[in-house]
């Protein structure tokens, strides 16, 4: 456990001190399932900004709050600014027998301007597959509020050792949100 403590520390640090600076969007980066109660889990996310042709990167944690409910805290250190965010999802079909889990997702965050992450993610598995989409609302109360609504579209790949591997496009719906436009992949680590 300390040997993987060792090498988080170590690829959070790298992550932050190469990270450049850009207008930043951090997706939905996961399915529509919540982490069970008491589970944590650490996020790595390169993030491809195609419009603005810009990387940036994002450190993010989740914690289990109670089963159906799960916290998310998002960083991303940036030449001289720094994006950080936070949200709540919780699911709302998880007694149903669909094959579709479904999660609304509500938090801010702050970029230089304060703004809100809110959403609705949808899921199904083809193991060891997820694949998601939804729609994602940030508006972002800069000067002149910026509405943007993006489509995230998505996979994660869950291998047996407590990874995940993601992919996922964020496809703007409207003029506010070309800034955003992009492709991120990364890695999700289960900490328990």
């Amino acid at each position: 456990m300390m040997k993987r403590i060792i090498q988080l520390t170590t690829i959070i640090c790298f992550t932050l001190v190469t990270a450049v600076t850009v207008h930043a969007q951090d997706g939905f980066f996961s399915n529509a399932k919540t982490l069970a109660k008491g589970t944590g889990a650490i996020g790595l996310q390169p993030v491809f900004l195609t419009n603005q042709n810009d990387m940036m990167f994002i450190v993010r944690g989740a914690y289990g709050i109670q089963n159906g409910l799960t916290g998310h805290l998002k960083l991303g250190v940036f030449d001289n600014e720094t994006y950080f965010g936070g949200h709540l999802e919780t699911d709302i079909n998880r007694n149903s027998d669909s094959d579709v889990d479904v999660a609304v997702l509500a938090g801010v965050y702050s970029y230089g301007d304060l703004g809100l992450k809110l959403g609705l993610n949808l899921s199904t598995d083809f193991e060891p597959v997820s694949i998601y989409s939804g729609v994602n609302y940030q508006p972002l109360f800069a000067n002149e509020t910026i509405h943007s609504v993006l489509i995230p579209i998505g996979f994660d790949i869950h291998l047996e050792n407590g990874i995940d591997l993601m992919l996922e496009g964020n496809i703007p719906v409207n003029d506010d949100a070309s800034y955003l436009e992009s492709i991120t992949f990364g890695t999700r680590i289960y900490l328990n």
